[in-house]
This record gives structure tokens, sequence and C-alpha cells, in this order.
């Protein structure tokens, strides 16, 4: 069998995944120090996918935005589009709205719901706070509830303005927030990056057959990871997502319209 024979049936394996790793060294190693992680893999990931998408009149919606790491590249990439960016922790807010004064920026939390709700800050490790507690990769988070505004995306973004790439990282509140935002996805069809795991999403009452069908059935949507749809695989399929729920590595994943 040829090599590009084999590289395709292999594609999405464990296998698969080692064999890029000794191949590129592009999921071990993040920038100059050598060090490993996988957050920075979707990061960069995740500008591939924008590089690919969107033009440079394109809008972009932040879901999460924290202290804007992918938003800079949002704005670099589509100079020209109306961009919405959305984080509930107040001096966050401050310091996109001090550095991003071309963006929107919503100093609310994301939800299928409007109104008011408590928030779980991680005081020393802030880009895991969310409306709930999440199972923390950390073993001391110093945990303080504050109160937020909670709003649904389809109040927030107006009705005439296309919206072309969404990004969340709520850590578990995505369901809630597609769910908030299900008129302006069907309207804009925009490419949608996601995180979501048992870990996160998992506590907030959701289970993988919930997401997918979300996102396959409700949305219309093909679910897949950005490292599958940027080698253009076919997508995945519900038993592949809801034993990657359990089992992982991915936590993060791309929607694309049917």
């Amino acid at each position: 069998m040829r090599v590009g024979g084999l590289k395709r049936l292999l594609r999405g394996t464990i296998a698969h995944r080692i064999y890029r790793r000794l191949a590129h060294g592009t999921e071990s190693r993040v920038g100059d120090a050598g060090s490993s992680s996988q957050s920075a893999v979707y990061d960069r990931q995740t500008i591939e996918v924008m590089r690919r998408v969107l033009r440079a009149d394109s809008s972009c919606v932040d879901i999460g935005a924290h202290q804007g790491d992918i938003l800079k590249h949002m704005i670099a990439i589509a100079p020209s589009g109306r961009h919405h960016a959305f984080e509930p922790l107040p001096h966050l807010a401050a310091e996109l709205r001090r550095r991003f004064r071309a963006v929107r920026i919503h100093e609310v939390a994301l939800s299928d719901r409007n109104g008011e709700a408590e928030f779980q800050y991680v005081e020393n490790d802030p880009a895991y706070s969310g409306l709930r507690r999440r199972v923390y990769d950390r073993p001391d988070p110093v945990i303080v509830p504050i109160r937020v505004a909670v709003a649904m995306l389809d109040e927030i973004i107006p009705d005439g303005q296309p919206v072309a790439f969404m990004k969340l990282d709520i850590e578990g509140g995505e369901y809630h927030a597609l769910k908030g935002a299900t008129n302006t996805i069907r309207r804009c069809h925009p490419v949608i990056v996601f995180e979501a795991g048992r870990k996160s999403t998992g506590e907030y009452g959701v289970t993988p057959t919930d997401l997918y069908g979300l996102v396959t059935e409700t949305l219309g949507y093909d679910l897949s990871t950005m490292g599958r749809w940027l080698e253009r695989t076919p997508p995945m399929r519900r038993e592949e997502f809801c034993h990657n729920w359990v089992d992982g590595p991915e936590f993060y994943f791309i929607a694309t319209p049917t």
C-alpha cells in the first residue's frame, strides 16, 4: 500500500495522531519554549480556520474573549468587519475595551435566557471561570461567586448584521449559548469553533448526544475537529463524538453548514 493510502486509512485514529506528532511536531511544540500545550494547538488551528473562511470585511463573534488572544487575529484577518466580543468578567471586559476600540465589547455571559446569574470566577485562573463550576484541571481553584448579566446572542446581534465566524470558549456553557444563538446561526450560517467535553459541558447537565443533536439536527451543521476539517476529512459521526466525550483526546470542535 502506498504511503498516501495508509495515511487515509489511519486518519482519525490514535496511530494517525502519533504519526502527525512525529512527522510535523505541531501538536507537541508551542512557541520558542517548546513546551506542550493542546490549547495552543487549538489556537493555531482556529487562526488557520479563520484564514480560510474569512474575507477582509467578514464579521465575527468571540464568545469568551478573555484577554483577546483570538480576537486580535479576527481583527487582523478581517479588519473591515463588525466584530462583537463577549466577556462577563469586569476587569477583563474593561481591558478589552481599552485595547480593541473598534470592537463591540459586551460585559455579559451568553446563555439561552436573559437576566442575571451567579458566575463562578476562578480568581487564580480566570480562564476557568463560568456560569457553573466545572471539573478543574488544577488542584487549588480559588472560586469567588459574582453576579453577572446573562443574555441570548439573538437579542444582541442586529438582525441585519451578517456573521461569518463564531468562537465559543466559556468553560461548559457552549451548548446553552448556541441555543440562545439559534436564530442568528440559521440566518447567517457562520462557521463555529467551540469547546466541549465531559469535564466542562457535562457539568451543565448536557450529554454528548444533546450537543451532537443540537449541532447536526437543530442547526443542520456538520461537526468535526478542526484538524480533520483542515485536512478535508469527513465529519465526525455521532458514535465518534460520544466516544471522544468520554475518553478524549479532543475538546475543541468545528461546526460547518452542511
